[in-house]
């Protein structure tokens, strides 16, 4: 179970938790017997309560779901004093849970204004956006029991209907957050711009985000977590060569190693949402703290080995590195070595560059719903069931607000833009984990080591002093040379499609049925 088990403190992974949603869905079923009960409160506020209080109770059933198919449905708390048998709630099938789940949706959607109460409530256009995600996976191959690798288990797969219908139902859910025309795409069309933007809130795009105000003394650590060991940070997300291959060249074609001349760099005249989202060689991204300050007056991203004197580097030694000096974000270099990156980049997307992450909390939003996810649903569900111009025209828009050009393909080469457009431009945001899976790709993506980069850098000019050659990281001082490696041993079993219910809950209800390939 890995990871979702692994930070049993992470608040991150707290929605993902078996026991821990349980736990709060019972908190929300009080609540929305208590509100309806009240007599001191209004129609109007309890109508607007009771509506957020559907939407919650939805989206810990939807992180549930997608993790392990069909769920146990509570839909009222349970009360001291009932026979045993009455806790012990049996599984309901993937369809019944969606169906579940969807109808606290339109409950919500029908109680809740398209304003939200205060920032960081639900609103009428949460409801919708989250009701579009729910479909969209609902409708993908591995729910269908033509398609899914467990076609007749009702708790992972679809036993009746059609799929192209459950499109349908995606593209309309998708249809009725554009219909509600209050969210827009603020154009953005510069690595700096698109990062800014996010570290920002999001703009006219954001639909539902967790808000954090200094005021209230709400902070959250993402910076640290995520950021450089030579910022005194811990290296937690570090980006795979995999996923850097993916942004396309800025003129639209695929990025390809291949076509790459003699000294150009892999991440020039990239999609600007890579140096958005990727810390990558040569990035100049803040200063530093103390004695690494001295080391890097400049602040540039050094995840390389470099040379200090021109001619240092000898490319048929055994250690080809013994004569190179690790740049300060690397696992060999100065500080922290043990929280250096492991495959060469660092994530960027969301991270506050205005702060000292190892001295100071971050304050900006966390974003869960956001219109580009919605244009996307509508573009994918468009396309799987043939309507092309619609798929063309919401995937256009997304491409158009960072100034990549339109998409004109059809067929499964659009499906295959549309899905590489995904991995893109909600990178970081909990969709590829799910993505991989509902598409049945993860064979292909997970049987392969992930990669990495390794970056050598040679100098090319006279005798630079120490500054001259920091800055020449980005400045044109040095010559690269770029090898991919790999950095992790990845194997795939078509089990792991669904996480296994922990054995403490099989065993405290026996209702419940097990996950395929882990009885």
């Amino acid at each position: 179970i890995g990871v979702w088990e692994q930070w049993t403190g992470h608040e991150s992974v707290q929605k993902f938790r078996w026991e821990r949603v349980y736990s709060t869905v019972r908190d929300i079923n009080l609540f929305i017997q208590n509100v309806e009960a009240s007599e001191e409160l209004d129609a109007s506020t309890k109508q607007t309560l009771v509506g957020e209080a559907y939407f919650l109770r939805a989206y810990f059933y939807h992180n549930l779901l997608r993790l392990f198919g069909g769920l146990p449905i509570v839909a009222e708390p349970f009360e001291l004093g009932q026979t045993l048998e009455d806790y012990h709630t049996p599984r309901a099938s993937f369809e019944e849970t969606v169906n579940f789940i969807v109808g606290d949706l339109d409950e919500a959607a029908n109680r809740l204004d398209i304003e939200a109460r205060r920032p960081g409530a639900a609103s009428r256009g949460a409801a919708l956006a989250l009701k579009s995600r729910v479909l969209l996976h609902a409708a993908s191959d591995l729910f269908d029991q033509s398609t899914s690798p467990f076609p007749n288990v009702p708790e992972v797969a679809y036993q009746n209907g059609n799929q192209q219908d459950r499109w349908q139902r995606a593209k309309d859910a998708a249809q009725a957050v554009i219909d509600l025309g209050v969210y827009s795409l603020d154009p953005a069309p510069t690595s700096d711009e698109y990062h800014q933007l996010l570290v920002d809130g999001g703009g006219s795009e954001t639909i539902w985000a967790r808000y954090f105000t200094s005021e209230g003394g709400a902070t959250h650590n993402h910076s640290l977590w995520v950021s450089p060991n030579g910022y005194n940070s811990w290296s937690g997300d570090t980006p795979t060569q995999e996923h850097v291959d993916m942004y396309e060249n800025a003129d639209g074609p695929e990025f390809s190693w291949d076509d790459l001349g003699p000294g150009e760099s892999p991440y020039e005249n990239r999609d600007p949402r890579l140096g958005a989202n990727v810390l990558f060689n040569g990035t100049v991204w803040r200063e530093r703290l103390g004695g690494l300050a001295e080391l890097d007056p400049v602040g540039v991203y050094q995840p390389g080995w470099y040379e200090t004197e021109p001619g240092q580097y000898d490319p048929s030694s055994n250690e080809p590195r013994a004569d190179l000096t690790p740049g300060l974000d690397t696992r060999e270099g100065p500080n922290e070595q043990w929280n250096g990156t492991r495959s060469g980049y660092n994530l960027r997307k969301f991270v506050d560059r205005s702060i000292f992450p190892s001295n100071e909390q971050a304050h900006n939003p966390w974003i869960f719903l956001r219109y580009a996810e919605v244009l996307l649903n509508y573009a994918e569900a468009s396309a799987e069931l043939g309507d092309e111009g619609d798929a063309r025209w919401a995937l256009n828009q997304v491409r158009s607000r960072v100034g990549m050009p339109d998409v004109t393909d059809s067929g499964q080469a659009l499906i295959d833009r549309i899905r590489n457009e995904r991995a893109v431009e909600l990178a970081f945001e909990e969709h590829r984990f799910f993505d991989v899976r509902r598409w049945m790709i993860a064979p292909d993506v997970y049987s392969q080591p992930a990669r990495g980069i390794r970056i050598i850098g040679t100098l090319d000019a006279g005798d630079p002093s120490p500054v001259e050659v920091w800055e020449g990281i980005t400045e044109g001082y040095y010559d690269y040379e770029y090898q991919i490696i790999d950095v992790v041993d990845r194997a795939w079993d078509n089990k792991a499609y669904f996480l296994p219910i922990l054995r403490g809950e099989m065993n405290a209800n026996p209702a419940l049925v097990q996950n395929p390939g882990y009885n």
